[in-house]
């Protein structure tokens, strides 16, 4: 009998139409998290927005700068190129890092940021800035001690000069990670 009411085109009942909004809510909600999902994928592999930073970012910062300070340190002459270092070229590497450090957290993260995410330039820049040379510093200091080189250097302002010039490297190292992300 509700086949024939159905088929002369009869009204759906209270029951039916409550079933049929439950069907097509869930479906809106299947269809909206499809699209959330198809949005990142394109952001992440089209656009290649950056992420926020985590601590997996200083993990992957503190592994490639570890790296990176090894190739250097046990270079022969390291030693005697920190002995060599004057104050002006103390400070020209300190510049020449920051320098770096900057182009590379600008042009390969912060172009790819988008207007409409509200994330300033100044907190986007300080974050990496500072988490990666303090992350090249760090090494710089370890891998002096751990490496017994503290022991050819007589003073502790030759050991700074030997510090300083691995954080160089160590620091371009250290944000190579998070550029690697970006391609």
């Amino acid at each position: 009998m509700a086949a024939k009411r159905r088929q002369k085109g009869h009204e759906p009942t209270e029951r039916e139409l409550r079933k049929l909004e439950r069907v097509l809510a869930t479906e809106s909600r299947e269809v909206e998290n499809i699209e959330s999902q198809i949005q990142y994928l394109e952001e992440k592999l089209l656009e290649k927005r950056p992420s926020h930073f985590s601590k997996r970012d200083i993990v992957n910062a503190f592994f490639a700068s570890l790296i990176i300070g090894f190739t250097v340190i046990l270079n022969a002459r390291i030693i005697d190129i920190a002995m060599a270092l004057t104050p002006a070229h103390i400070v020209t590497i300190i510049i020449a890092t920051c320098l770096i450090l900057f182009a590379e957290i600008y042009f390969v993260g912060y172009t790819r940021v988008k207007p409409e995410e509200h994330r300033k330039l100044g907190q986007f820049m300080a974050k990496r800035f500072f988490t990666f040379y303090t992350v090249a510093i760090i090494v710089s200091f370890v891998l002096t001690y751990i490496l017994g080189i503290d022991m050819f250097i007589p003073t502790f302002a030759g050991i700074v000069k030997l510090v300083v010039l691995i954080s160089m490297p160590g620091a371009a190292g250290a944000a190579i990670p998070s550029m690697l992300k970006q391609f």
